[in-house]
């Protein structure tokens, strides 16, 4: 066999002699362990494909052994031959049904039925040998692709120098992942940040060898570490292995779908979007980015997708002027310079956005800015290519949607106003999701109801994902045109909803979380009306915290 593909897992000495001896005699490369914590630290590194077990082990029978490891990544697919001093009628049967094992081998073990075992056991191929093997130019295209597939499954990536790791993977999120790199175990992990010492790791190894414990468990029995920080610590231990592979130059991988044991994983606490902005954050190959931005045009406009919403995302706050930035008619190189950010930040940022697919670039024609709003691009079929376009002048916003409602039609209606970009999304003629500048779901269908100017898109097309808008459709538009008359009443107080309020330079706040939140919302962009929303699900309770802010010059009109 090839190495790394036979492990022994043999404690009393005479049997681990006369099996090794059998072994040789026939040519066996084979690895060797002696106690259930030597087998466990043997299969998180290699994919073996035969493991002989005796049932005699410190700390847990070799039933017990065999449980544990099929519930490790490798462990899923290997072939487990057991030792029994004596194997009652059925028990073969039984133990394969329940266990996952194999065969039972009485002891004394004979060497020609052993022998047998193995050469039936070795004609079964690894998943691994067997998979098709694809290359990506960078992680975050491979990841993404993942990502937005919802993927549920492994990848197997390849490095240099034999770097091999697992990434496990469940709707589209990455939630496990394992290295065979000695300088990413656990152990040496956990020394480097400074969580655990020498001593107390070695106390812990004294542990799992006599009771055959994991590695966090013994740590937790020695009052080393508590459960909580344990459990984010082996998280950030597993978005390390993922994030080392954003400095890679090429990479090659298997994939493998309908992996088992997924959920019962433990995982990573961050969503896959955390994961991709921090592993490009650390991605040294700037110019590769600038190029990769460059080249896709120079007008940048959100385009709503339904795995991912930057509401959900933990990017930091002084990212959000960008992002307010963002409406379609704007360059890159506009929101750059305008975003306060250095260069390099900026770049990484709107790189994340691009590869997440939230954001579309389009050039511009003549001089003339374009203004290109889509959803995601998904393979075109007979559901997806009938569409139609209008103005609301000719028909408003409540017909459009009693229109796909009362015809249970599944797609888009995208908006573009005279100053901002909306989307209403639709499954079966059910809203179930919604965009309007800085406003999402529910309140994004009531400021989009306001609208009675503006060209409409409406894309007839498969919608997927989760509904992020839980008020069925009929109720939203009653209670959206409560809001409309109640709101309209208000209006003369301001003069003109379509007035726009920025932050008074000279006001001085009291903090700076008050003052990156307000400079979100009154930035010139936003309308008095989308601000209300924002500040307040109820626009009335809104516009009476813009009345008091005015009042204490907060804010001003923008000149």
């Amino acid at each position: 066999m090839k190495s790394h593909q036979l492990l022994t897992v043999i404690w009393l000495p005479d049997i681990k002699n006369s099996i090794e001896n059998m072994l040789r005699d026939n040519n066996y490369v084979y690895d060797a362990a002696s106690s259930p914590i030597e087998a466990i630290d043997a299969i998180g590194k290699y994919a073996y494909k035969i493991v002989i077990v005796d049932s005699l082990l410190p700390g847990l029978n070799g039933y017990q052994l065999v449980k544990r490891l099929k519930g490790t990544p490798h462990g899923e697919y290997a072939k487990f031959i057991v030792f029994m001093n004596s194997i009652p009628d059925n028990k073969q049967e039984n133990v394969n049904k329940r266990w996952g094992i194999h065969a039972l081998l009485k002891k004394p073990v004979n060497e020609e039925e052993l022998m047998s075992l193995l050469k039936r056991a070795e004609s079964y191929d690894l998943p691994s040998e067997k998979l098709e093997i694809y290359t990506a130019e960078t992680a975050e295209e491979m990841l993404s692709e993942f990502a937005h597939m919802l993927w549920t499954g492994k990848t197997t990536c390849y490095g240099k120098s034999g770097t091999v790791k697992e990434i496990y993977w469940d709707g589209g999120n990455p939630v496990f992942a394992v290295s065979n790199n000695d300088n990413e175990r656990l152990d040496k992990w956990l020394i480097n940040k400074g969580l655990v010492t020498e001593g107390v790791l070695g106390a812990a190894y004294d542990i799992m060898n006599k009771t055959g414990i994991r590695l966090g468990d013994a740590l937790i029995t020695l009052g080393a570490i508590g459960d909580d920080v344990l459990e984010h610590a082996v998280s950030d231990h597993m978005k390390a292995i993922i994030l080392d592979m954003f400095l890679w130059e090429g990479i090659e991988y298997t994939k493998e779908e309908k992996i088992g044991g997924i959920k019962e994983m433990t995982s990573i606490k961050e969503s896959f979007p955390i994961v991709l902005f921090e592993g490009i954050k650390i991605k040294t190959d700037l110019e590769y980015i600038k190029k990769k931005l460059e080249a896709q045009g120079e007008v940048v406009s959100f385009t709503p997708d339904n795995i991912f919403n930057i509401e959900d995302f933990k990017f930091p706050q002084s990212f959000n002027r960008l992002m307010s930035l963002i409406n379609g008619k704007r360059s890159m190189y506009e929101l750059i310079g305008k975003s306060g950010l250095a260069h390099d930040d900026a770049y990484r940022f709107l790189y994340t956005l691009f590869i997440l697919k939230l954001i579309k670039f389009t050039a511009t024609d003549q001089g003339q800015k374009t203004v290109f709003l889509s959803m995601s691009s998904r393979p075109a079929d007979s559901s997806s290519t009938t569409r139609f376009t209008g103005n609301l002048q000719d028909i408003s916003i409540v017909e459009l949607i009693q229109m796909l409602e009362l015809n249970r039609k599944s797609g888009t209606i995208q908006i573009n106003d005279a100053n901002e970009i909306g989307w209403l999304l639709f499954n079966k003629g059910r809203l179930v999701d919604a965009y309007y500048g800085d406003l999402t779901r529910a309140n994004a269908v009531y400021r989009i109801l306001f609208l009675t100017e503006g060209e409409f898109d409406i894309k007839f097309k498969d919608i997927i994902g989760e509904p992020r808008i839980d008020i069925d459709t009929q109720t939203l538009l009653m209670d959206g045109l409560r809001l409309l008359d109640e709101v309209r009443r208000i209006e003369p107080v301001f003069g003109s909803f379509k007035k726009r309020f920025i932050i008074n330079p000279s006001h001085r706040f009291n903090a700076d979380e008050e003052k990156e939140e307000l400079t979100r919302i009154f930035n010139g962009k936003n309308d008095i009306l989308t601000s209300s929303f924002l500040l307040n699900p109820d626009p009335q309770a809104g516009m009476d915290i813009m009345n008091t802010l005015l009042k204490n010059n907060v804010i001003q009109a923008e000149e």
